[in-house]
């Protein structure tokens, strides 16, 4: 969960830095054609966010913002998308799946991850 006011006010201080520190190229194709970038940034580090928790790690031991994405299927269904780094961890941890749901109701935006293992 975060607060859309917090991220607007980091993307009003630090405009494209802040997106190219926490978004990969395939989430900055989808930002450019989005109607309010300030939500989508804000469910993008929600989801981010909610992943590294997941996972178990948070944005410790290695793991980055630029390791997990957060883009779409055909559908519009969101989809995450991870680096080696990350699909050899779930790998370790024989997690074969993950799934998130992404929502915000101003001024929160909220993200739910769900691991499968085997």
């Amino acid at each position: 969960m975060v607060n859309i006011n917090r991220v607007q006010r980091l993307y009003n201080k630090y405009g494209q830095k802040f997106v190219d520190k926490i978004l990969l190229p395939e989430e900055k194709k989808l930002l450019q054609s989005d109607s309010n970038p300030v939500k989508f940034l804000a469910n993008r580090f929600a989801g981010k966010e909610a992943t590294a928790k997941a996972i178990g790690t948070g944005f410790s031991q290695g793991v980055t913002w630029k390791d997990i994405g957060v883009t779409k299927h055909r559908s519009g269904k969101p989809r995450l998308i991870f680096s080696e780094k990350i699909q050899a961890l779930l790998a370790q941890k024989e997690i074969f799946s993950a799934h998130i749901s992404l929502t915000d109701d101003h001024p929160w935006a909220h993200a739910f991850v769900i691991l499968e293992k085997n």
